[in-house]
């Protein structure tokens, strides 16, 4: 099993769950792919696609457990690794339970909440900016 090969496999591994995915309306995605010479490793994860109105409940009553005034994925900050969008939560995980994609490469990062807060300039810029927002859309 060379590298070219592993994509190659995984590609198609790919195709095949997003028609799964779409019948049981998940999305799939495959993250971690790891190969030797002998075998591959994926790791596939799936979630439920909510309707946008519940799937932004959820993300405000979990965005508000960690101690944000209001729902913050989606928002976009820079730190000393580049910059990053925040993507979702990790529950159980408790020291760093807010998951974060860099931007240049897609790599996917763990922060702490009180790290992505002083990111963001703090609860009185995050609501300002969505504020802003709101205002022009």
């Amino acid at each position: 099993m060379n590298k070219e090969r592993a994509k190659q496999i995984s590609n198609k591994i790919k195709e095949a769950l997003s028609l799964i995915g779409e019948q049981e309306n998940i999305k799939i995605s495959i993250d971690g792919v790891s190969f030797t010479s002998t075998s591959i490793n994926l790791r596939i994860s799936g979630t439920d696609n909510l309707n946008p109105v519940e799937f932004n409940r959820t993300m405000t009553l979990m965005s508000k457990r960690y101690g944000f005034t209001q729902n913050i994925i989606g928002m976009e900050f820079t730190c000393s690794n580049g910059d990053f969008v925040i993507d979702s939560f990790a529950p159980k995980n408790r020291k760093y339970p807010i998951l974060a994609t860099r931007k240049i490469d897609g790599a996917k990062f763990k922060f702490p909440p009180k790290n992505i807060l002083k990111y963001l300039g703090g609860d009185s810029i995050i609501n300002r900016n969505a504020n802003l927002k709101n205002l022009l859309d």
